[in-house]
């Protein structure tokens, strides 16, 4: 018994220790980096894997990106499957292919491996989103991309250090095919450092515990987690549970691109079939398979207890199914670049509505259909800067059970941190006017989804944006009986000659000193019906400036009126004889 309790505990302290490093990696990025999108938005994922067999493992993840989360699984994957036979102290491996088990070509992966007995145990990673990638247009986004060669660079598994050496040639090459170069090399190093400070501090780990117990450790503690998931899948009812829903285009003309996810629980097995969805399309919305698997994975993950280590153990109950020729799963070379927003977001959404069937008390929360909006221009030195325009993406996080939602990101960018408005101003030729709550902008439920925003984004130095509409006519679904969530709307130019209502997308528009960008982005979807949300929470919410008066009759029924000091007050009785009117009407 006290041999069992050792292993337990060791497996606590090696996980802890582990789960530490790879928080440390993630403080390393943020500090050292060079751009924005690292040091101020922190659009990046680090993580720890070890070598199992002949493939990799996930160990132990910092938060971050959640979309990140598992697709870099895949990516390690493919950098090991390369170099299995190459692998030498000190080397440093990238890749960001698509159909090398990367998400979109501007998410790029970072590994270093970890030597202990001349073998290589422990592979330190890094995937982070960088501000460009070369390719026709910058930033990354094209929408106009008809291949995965017009969405940007594809670097697969290459080695940017051998055995201790940069191959100067190898960085030369990428800082060359990239615009923002005063900043790349600047961020590799960061990630790259990142890889080795964890390389010291599992050094250290190795060398107290030793190689056996360390693997032991990490084998219990996998396990650990897969029984814990396991025991969540296997409290649903088994059965087989269907939903699908649609990307509003494919931004060159073919609209309604369907996700069909059919979810089948069989003890604590959980499958997940995409077979349904539509054909792989012509615009840049297709998810290759890594992506299309972490989106599921992420789906599934929010379904289960937030103490639950994230590990390998999260995989091991649940598999997927993506054809091959599908919107889900394309085959090459078709463009993916815009696919961590859309379709990634319907490949979650229907996932969720399908365990919706089955574990109603444990879904929600997901959305993520972004209405894409990036500048770009150049410094009064001559410099090239691309601006993503993070402040327009906030929002869209939906309910769940026992919750209204909350924060200002999806929980899809759970680890993404809503960058300072004055390192913004400093960083970019812009000035933020306005980013606050709008009013009856969100999706009504027993339980709401956070508010809406309206943002105003004003770029003081002529520029040219792009934008990518998403969420307008198939917009952020609600669950249970809730409500969905309004249209998202991009103008361009607003208040100006030749302001335009981006219908779907824009190409590089041209935008004139102090030219401003509006988003009125949607709040979440609802968790259960609107007429069983308490009155009260609908009188704080009118209180607060989330809900209109008209609002809260029409979304809630719930009666509010002035209370003569201006104020509100709540109608009670009023309240409860309309919503008994309300809902003899839906019974019949």
């Amino acid at each position: 018994m006290a041999n069992d309790w050792n292993k337990r505990i060791l497996s606590q302290v090696v996980g802890g220790t582990l789960d530490s490093v790879a928080q440390e990696m993630s403080a390393v990025v943020t500090r050292t980096s060079r751009s924005p999108l690292f040091n101020e938005a922190h659009d990046y994922t680090t993580g720890i894997f070890d070598l199992h067999g002949n493939k990799s493992r996930l160990v132990a993840q910092a938060p971050g990106c959640t979309l990140h989360l598992y697709a870099v699984v895949s990516a390690v994957d493919r950098l090991v499957e390369a170099f299995r036979y190459d692998l030498h102290p000190g080397d440093v491996l990238l890749v960001n292919d698509p159909y090398y088990g990367g998400s979109h070509s501007l998410d790029w992966t970072i590994v270093t491996p970890v030597f202990h007995g001349r073998k290589p145990v422990l592979l330190p990673a890094v995937r982070s989103h960088m501000g460009d990638n070369g390719g026709p247009v910058a930033g990354g986004y094209n929408p106009r991309s008809r291949d995965i060669w017009q969405d940007g660079l594809r670097i697969p598994p290459i080695k940017l250090y051998e055995r201790g050496e940069k191959r100067r040639d190898v960085f030369e090459m990428i800082l060359g095919n990239n615009r923002l170069e005063h900043w790349l090399e600047g961020d590799l190093d960061a990630m790259i450092g990142a890889c080795r400070v964890a390389e010291e501090r599992i050094r250290t780990l190795l060398e107290r515990y030793g190689g056996d117990q360390v693997r032991e450790a990490i084998d219990s503690r996998i396990a650990y987690t897969e029984r814990r998931v396991r025991e969540e899948i296997g409290s649903w009812p088994d059965g087989t549970y269907t939903a699908e829903t649609f990307a509003d285009h494919d931004f060159q003309g073919r609209r309604d691109i369907r996700v069909k996810a059919t979810v089948t629980v069989k003890g604590s097995d959980l499958h997940i079939d995409f077979t349904g969805s539509s054909p792989q399309v012509s615009g840049f919305i297709n998810s290759p398979l890594s992506n299309t698997t972490s989106f599921a994975f992420v789906a599934v993950s929010t379904c289960c207890d937030e103490d639950i280590p994230i590990n390998e153990g999260y995989m091991n109950p649940v598999t997927v199914t993506a054809p091959l020729g599908t919107v889900v799963n394309p085959k090459l070379p078709a463009p993916c670049g815009h696919a961590t927003a859309c379709v990634g977001a319907e490949i979650a959404e229907a996932v969720l509505l399908a365990l919706a069937q089955c574990a109603p008390e444990r879904v929600g929360v997901n959305a993520h259909k972004l209405p894409l909006a990036y500048s770009h221009g150049e410094y009064e030195d001559g410099r090239p800067w691309v601006n993503l325009n993070f402040f327009g993406y906030t929002g869209g996080a939906g309910a769940a059970y026992g919750t209204d939602g909350w924060g200002l990101y999806p929980p899809v960018m759970t680890g993404v941190i809503l960058p300072s408005i004055e390192m913004t101003e400093y960083q970019y030729p812009c000035r933020i006017l306005k980013h606050e709550y709008r009013e009856d902008y969100t999706g009504p439920g027993k339980w709401r989804g956070a508010p809406g925003l309206e943002v105003k984004i004003q770029h003081l130095a002529e520029s040219r944006t792009s934008v990518m509409m998403a969420g307008v006519r198939n917009t952020i679904r609600g669950f249970c009986g809730g409500g969905n969530g309004p249209a998202n709307q991009v103008v361009i130019n607003d208040g100006q000659p030749g302001a335009m209502d981006v219908p779907e997308t824009v190409f590089d528009y041209p935008m004139p000193p102090n030219g401003i960008i509006t988003f009125q982005r949607s709040g979440g979807g609802g968790w259960g019906s609107p007429l069983d949300r308490d009155p009260e929470a609908v009188l704080d919410d009118v209180r607060n400036g989330y809900v209109s008066v008209d609002g809260a009759f029409r979304d809630y029924g719930v009666i509010v009126r002035e209370d003569g000091k201006g104020g509100y007050r709540l109608d009670a009785d009023a309240t409860e004889a309309h919503r008994s009117r309300l809902k003899e009407s839906k019974r019949k």
